[in-house]
């Protein structure tokens, strides 16, 4: 009975070839999976969103300072646990499903938010908010916020944020303390901007002497659970 022989220096080499191409596909798979960070889902039910919007003009005594909501926060992180820093998030939500002067909120926020706006006062404000002369909500229907972050930035932590809205992006860098414990991952964090800073001019009636002031108040308080998939 005749053997099979030794195979050829020619076969080796492709055999050799063949192994290192196996486990060169193999370390990329296994780098990808791991750069491609883990999944975390924004919980709405647990997170806030909103900003304040302040009065202005001689006749600002007769309304109101306002805030305003985000309704339907939607949205995900990816956690680079070797590099926090290229960690990335995408949240959404409609301008439609905002919600004006919510009594609740109203009542955290002080003196300045004391009054009490009626029923056609925010149906107004409403109206006026989504109306093409400030978020144009039938054209621009959701605004979109993606990032990176956090880094380090005078010995506190800040996000790279890119808004889209309007049909435009605007790239800021805003203040946050992001904590992760277990599954759940915490972002919040308090900043001012100006209307100018979105592209944004504030609304007025009455040539000006009832207005919108040029400061907005941003707050958020995001919480988000790792993805069991």
């Amino acid at each position: 009975m005749k053997g099979r022989g030794l195979p050829t220096r020619g076969v080796v080499m492709r055999r050799a070839t063949w192994a290192l191409c196996v486990a060169g596909w193999l370390a990329g798979g296994v780098a990808v999976a791991q750069d491609g960070g883990e999944r975390y889902v924004v919980d709405a039910t647990q997170s806030d969103l909103h900003w304040l919007v302040y009065k202005a003009g001689t006749l600002s005594r007769l309304g109101h300072n306002h805030t305003i909501a985000a309704g339907d926060l939607g949205g995900n992180v990816t956690v680079s646990s070797g590099n926090l820093s290229a960690s990335r998030f995408e949240l959404e939500f409609s301008v439609a499903k905002l919600v004006v002067d919510d009594p609740m909120l109203r009542g955290t926020l002080g003196a300045d938010f004391a009054s009490v706006p009626t029923a056609d006062d925010i149906a107004g404000t409403t109206k006026n908010m989504l109306s093409d002369r400030v978020l144009d909500g039938e054209k621009h229907p959701s605004i979109r916020i993606v990032g990176t972050g956090p880094v380090p930035r005078e010995g506190k932590q800040a996000l790279a944020v890119k808004v889209e809205m309007l049909g435009r992006s605007i790239d800021l860098t805003v203040p946050t303390e992001v904590t992760i414990d277990g599954g759940e991952l915490r972002a919040r964090g308090e900043f001012e901007l100006n209307h100018a800073d979105l592209g944004m001019e504030p609304f007025t009636v009455m040539l000006g002497a009832l207005a919108v002031g040029e400061k907005l108040s941003f707050s958020y308080d995001i919480k988000a659970r790792r993805d069991a998939r």
